[in-house]
């Protein structure tokens, strides 16, 4: 018999049980050839003895051990070390002597009829720059990750923690759905109940459940331009015929939307009613009624995209268009990562009840269901307050960093910039004049700063130069170093443009 308390050591002030430290050791010692297959180990209350721990504690670490096939306990014979090692081994594919070329292939066997795009691939390499400008993301810092994992461990404590571990609604947790009717109620205006919520990892994911549904290939889709380049190449991508509509001050352009109406069967309108981007611009209220009164005379759906709702400044928000819908032409979608953090994939969507059952249908074939376990533990961050009381926070701090960033901008580059402050979001979207932003974001990141060129906003065919510039996720500090980086960049590019042309003057 192998006496293990000499083995093994526990630590009572580590992070894993004692029972789990126990479970490692042996295994180890087993798999190190220390305890062979067949050796009789110490029984459960000698080695608890020797360890000066609980009986309790020593048999669930054996319970454990026996259950992943470590060893082997045989009544009123004691406990042994397993004669198989557990685990599987499997049997080679080529026969002996065949061998095969050292690593994965690189291109595919078949032809793809995709391309890989640019401005779809994430390039914000915060490695190897100082500071980073993205578009428009919010300050991962702030999220209450102690108040969402302090979720998890209630629920975990719960006496039917498992059941969340299992198969639930294809829409998403009824708690969830619950507590996002709540919100929408309060703050939309939304006249709603759980039936009409569907819950999905992120907006993206839920607008692209929905289009899919909706859309066959050669339909035609109506986009605001500039607009969101990601839910534009998905539309392209479900080989939809996009067409591209201007957006002013007052937001997508409601005639030029009516125009195309009544000369092409649409089958659905994407807008962007708050803080459109990049541009920034919130759809007026005539402008929504008139979008709502046009779906409804040509049978047209509108993907109402309202991801940035709860990030305002100035004044209250826009009520959207899903509170005056009494047509069900809408198809309304928010989110909470905007709120919370990227990697935290929460998304929602508000529709007739009869799209929503069909959404889960169409999801389950792609994705069967959604997170439980998260979305249980954002249930209740909704319920106790604790998004609400989150949100004030990140309202007051971005709308610094907005005022900031924007002043410095007006004092240093006058003449140069030119921009409408928004009332909400993340992100400003600045026009530069008389220097290229591709030689300024170049510039910047020689200097330690990356931002993008903006250029993958353009129209087809035209060039706005301008640039998304997201302030939300930079301290105050950070923000007022990576905007001078920004304007040293500028002038540095205008300089030498102006060097480069009074150059060429003089060689002619």
């Amino acid at each position: 018999m192998i006496e293990l308390g000499s083995l093994i050591r526990v630590c009572r002030q580590g992070d894993l049980p004692l029972y789990i430290q126990i479970v490692e050791q042996i295994s180890t010692l087993i798999r190190e050839g220390v305890l062979c297959p067949g050796v009789q180990i110490q029984p459960s209350r000698e080695l608890a003895r020797s360890l000066k721990l609980h009986r309790n504690t020593v048999v669930a670490a054996y319970e454990e051990l026996e259950a992943q096939g470590w060893i082997l306990v045989k009544p009123r014979k004691g406990c042994f070390v397993s004669p198989r090692m557990p685990g599987t081994v499997p049997a080679p594919l080529a026969q002996p002597g065949q061998v095969r070329e050292a690593g994965y292939p690189v291109s595919t066997g078949y032809d793809i009829d995709y391309e890989m795009r640019e401005e779809l691939q994430v390039k914000y390499p915060s490695g190897a720059f100082k500071y980073v400008f993205n578009e428009g993301f919010p300050d991962v810092r702030l999220t209450p990750l102690n108040e969402l994992l302090r979720e998890y461990r209630v629920i975990g404590k719960r006496k039917f923690a498992r059941d969340y571990l299992s198969y639930t609604a294809k829409e998403g947790s009824p708690r969830l759905r619950g507590e996002v009717v709540r919100m929408l109620r309060q703050t939309r205006g939304l006249n709603i109940g759980i039936e009409h919520v569907f819950i999905s990892k992120g907006a993206q994911m839920g607008m692209y459940l929905a289009a899919s549904l909706l859309l066959k290939p050669g339909d035609s889709v109506i986009v605001g331009d500039p607009g969101f380049f990601v839910v534009t190449q998905m539309f392209i991508r479900l080989g939809v015929n996009v067409c591209r509509v201007p957006v002013d001050g007052e937001g997508i352009d409601v005639d030029a939307v009516e125009a195309i109406c009544r000369s092409t069967p649409v089958r659905l309108i994407y807008v962007i009613p708050h803080h459109h981007h990049p541009t920034t611009v919130t759809l007026s209220a005539p402008r929504r009624l008139r979008l709502l009164e046009l779906a409804k005379t040509y049978r047209i759906a509108i993907i109402e995209d309202d991801f940035d709702f709860d990030i305002h400044y100035e004044s209250h928000p826009t009520l959207p268009m899903a509170s005056r819908d009494a047509n069900g032409s809408v198809i309304y979608v928010g989110t909470l990562t905007k709120i919370l953090a990227p990697a935290i994939r929460l998304g929602f969507i508000v529709a007739p009840a009869k799209l929503i059952a069909l959404l889960g249908q169409h999801r389950y074939v792609v994705d069967l269901q959604g997170d439980n376990l998260l979305e249980e533990a954002a249930a209740e961050l909704l319920r106790n307050g604790a998004v609400e009381r989150h949100l004030n926070k990140i309202r007051n701090l971005y709308k610094e960093r907005r005022d900031l960033l924007c002043a410095m901008l007006a004092e240093r580059l006058p003449g140069i910039v030119s921009f409408t402050v928004p009332t909400g979001g993340m992100c400003l979207w600045v026009r530069f004049n008389g220097v290229d932003t591709a030689g300024v974001a170049l510039e910047a990141q020689r200097r330690g700063l990356f931002i993008r060129d903006g250029k993958r906003h353009n129209p087809p065919g035209a060039d706005l130069n301008a640039m998304c510039i997201g302030f939300a996720s930079l301290g105050l500090e950070e923000l007022r170093e990576a905007t001078t980086l920004l304007i040293d960049a500028t002038l540095h590019t205008i300089s030498a443009n102006v060097q480069i042309v009074q150059l060429n003057r003089q060689i002619v």
